[in-house]
């Protein structure tokens, strides 16, 4: 309760002091599920900037270690959520492309990784316009919103990281 309530003040060291207490058991949880140490890193360190970030909802009526593998629990499905439909996107994207005239058929796992990697090429301010477009679904208008960017400029980003994806991808199957 004290802790709950510490935290709650922006005690930073109390926050330390929580970090410490739960970061082993929470990298173990998320290495468990994820079997991947770079997942787990990131999975933990997502749950304690939630932690700090929503530290006023906490809440008196349940122990802090429950509210904390809550948000470890939250984070870990949202991150599965964001990979399926990052898989599915590429998946559908491979097979667009295949259909637009590509008569080689590649291992689909193989394009779908080129795919990624090329993904991981493009500018940063591309690679989150696009992401957020066709990963997460949000229009043009609220992309354009939410990175503070005009309608226009979200679809100049979209149409050249296609073009760029596209070029990349033909190079690799063909």
């Amino acid at each position: 309760m004290e802790e709950i309530l510490a935290l709650q003040a922006g005690h930073t060291q109390v926050f330390e002091q929580v970090y410490h207490a739960y970061h082993e058991k929470l990298y173990f949880y998320f290495l468990k599920h994820t079997r991947s140490q770079l997942w787990a890193e990131e999975l933990l360190q997502t749950t304690f900037v939630k932690l700090w970030r929503h530290r006023q909802q906490l809440s008196a009526e349940h122990t802090l270690s429950e509210q904390l593998f809550r948000i470890a629990k939250t984070s870990l499905i949202d991150m599965v959520r964001h990979n399926r439909h990052q898989q599915e996107f590429l998946r559908s994207y491979t097979a667009d492309l295949l259909q637009q005239g590509l008569t080689a058929e590649p291992t689909s796992r193989d394009t779908i990784h080129q795919l990624h990697r090329e993904m991981e090429k493009l500018p940063p301010v591309r690679k989150k316009v696009f992401m957020l477009s066709r990963i997460d679904g949000l229009s043009h208008k609220e992309i354009s919103h939410l990175l503070s960017i005009s309608p226009r400029t979200v679809e100049v980003h979209i149409t050249k990281a296609l073009k760029q994806l596209r070029r990349a991808l033909l190079t690799f199957l063909c």
